[in-house]
């Protein structure tokens, strides 16, 4: 039976389940591109069903770009892990050259406080778009992307916020991805757009407010079940007063103590008292939250969570919170834990969130995108529910698949439009693949994107119900290009590739 193309669009339900079971800069672009294998091998089939490397890419990273699973594979999960472990030995030449063209994030505090927000909006949301596509360091954007989450920072909370945001991505976030926990800790909570985010640049001893300190504990270290009392948080938040964003002067949009606005009083947060240090007594309460067991108990569950399963197994999330205690909250030693454990080798499939299904489909076809149209790029997160910055709770995007399964059309619909040259701006060089895995025929033709989609060969039930769509003509038959473009935008709305 053949089937009509509107046929086996319908089709989408059906398919998914045949096919799994569960500006910046034009150079740096170029370069990217270039990196296109000049063969790409026709894929093997999965007799496991568990490729750990695979899944490893996909975790650890947003997905892999032709030629990085046979990379990965060569070196093995362990090599490969250590080397994005330590990004600043990777080359990463079109990254680089991307961040280096942008102009805010060149910028200080007193410069960048005059500029317009409009302007730093674009630039932070685009470059952080651009560094997850192109970027070789795919664990250490995954990372960022987790932090991000954890110390969330809405973008719309005011006028001043995506300015500040770009001096807490610059200066907060990414310098401390991979190291110590405590210093990113101790970075955040002295970060204008946190100050700004959570009212701590209006909290003084006159007129406290507990926004900042509530949030310190509950979402940042502790958890909100660690058995701290609402009197804790109002000792904390007084231990907070003073801290603020300079209006003007020479240290205009910088972070400063303001020692007439503390409240030097003797507090007492968790048992632990406080005397009239001033300033210090904000680093003295950090370190306690620090070294909390709570905190560790925390920070390990939400990695675990994060790369592993919705439900991490506890077994799991004891040694990644024993880790965190014996390294001083070391973020690379709670990574090697995780991604070489056994319970990441046999995790059970997890449901890309949003703006790694859109990243990961762009890689997977090594689409080249645009820094000047990139807003059509931001117009599909926000139908797909994960445009970067833009949660308005304080605790970050959702980790767990109950949060985004009921929004699973636009997916579709982007993988559409992807394929069929309806999205400004991004590009997939369909033709240059075709050419570089020496397809001569439909057949070969599926089975080479199946390979950069999911990773493997397709199964003998998922080619013969492709085939019997795209049927057996020319390659440069306009309909059967058109049948095979709407069969590789299928394998990227299936659950082979949005459950990995």
């Amino acid at each position: 039976m053949s089937l009509s193309r509107r046929d086996f669009l319908k089709l989408g339900g059906l398919t998914a389940v045949a096919a799994g079971t569960a500006g910046c800069s034009a150079i740096g672009r170029e370069l990217a591109q270039g990196e296109l294998p000049a063969e790409l091998s026709l894929p093997a089939p999965d007799t496991t069903g568990n490729d750990p490397i695979l899944r490893l890419l996909n975790r650890a990273g947003y997905g892999p770009r032709p030629g990085d699973l046979a990379r990965a594979r060569q070196m093995g999960a362990a090599a490969w892990l250590e080397e994005q472990l330590n990004p600043e030995g990777i080359k990463d030449t079109a990254a680089d050259l991307l961040a280096r063209n942008l102009t805010l994030y060149q910028m200080d505090a007193t410069q960048l406080i005059e500029q317009d927000r409009k302007d730093a909006t674009l630039e932070l949301v685009g470059s952080t778009i651009f560094r997850a596509l192109y970027s070789h360091r795919q664990l250490y954007e995954a990372m960022v992307e987790f932090w991000s989450d954890h110390f969330n920072i809405y973008l719309r909370k005011n006028r001043m916020m995506p300015l500040a945001k770009i001096l807490d991505d610059r200066d907060v976030i990414r310098p401390h991805a991979l190291g110590k926990f405590r210093d990113l800790l101790g970075a955040s909570a002295k970060s204008q757009a946190m100050l700004l985010y959570l009212d701590n640049a209006r909290n003084t001893k006159e007129h406290p407010n507990e926004n900042h300190a509530r949030e310190l504990m509950e979402l940042h270290t502790l958890g909100v079940d660690a058995g701290y009392t609402q009197a804790d948080v109002q000792e904390a938040a007084r231990i907070l007063t003073g801290w603020t964003i300079r209006r003007n002067g020479r240290q205009a949009g910088q972070t400063v103590f303001q020692a007439e606005a503390h409240d030097f009083g003797e507090k007492m947060v968790l048992g632990q008292t406080f005397t009239g240090k001033g300033e210090a007594e904000l680093d003295d309460l950090l370190e306690m939250l620090a070294t909390h067991p709570a905190t560790a108990q925390r920070i390990a569950f939400k990695l675990a969570r994060r790369f592993v399963a919705d439900e991490p197994p506890e077994g799991l999330v004891q040694r990644v919170a024993q880790t965190f205690t014996e390294t001083d909250g070391d973020i690379k030693g709670m990574l090697r834990v995780i991604f070489l454990s056994e319970a990441f080798a046999g995790a059970p499939p997890k449901l890309k969130r949003p703006y790694t299904y859109l990243i990961s489909a762009l890689r997977a076809l090594n689409t080249d995108l645009s820094l000047s149209r990139n807003r059509a790029i931001g117009r599909w997160l926000e139908r797909l529910g994960q445009l970067p910055f833009h949660w308005p709770p304080p605790d970050g995007y959702p980790d767990v698949a109950p949060a985004w399964a009921t929004n699973l059309l636009p997916r579709w619909n982007f993988a559409l439009a992807l394929l069929h040259n309806e999205l400004p701006g991004a590009t997939p060089p369909l033709e240059k693949i075709v050419a570089a895995g020496k397809a001569q025929t439909t057949s070969n033709t599926l089975q080479l994107f199946a390979g950069l989609v999911y990773g493997r060969a397709l199964t003998p039930a998922e080619e013969a119900l492709f085939t019997n769509y795209t049927g057996s003509g020319p390659l440069d038959d306009p309909e059967t290009q058109l049948r095979l473009k709407d069969s590789v935008a299928l394998m990227l709305a299936s659950p082979a590739f949005q459950w990995t």
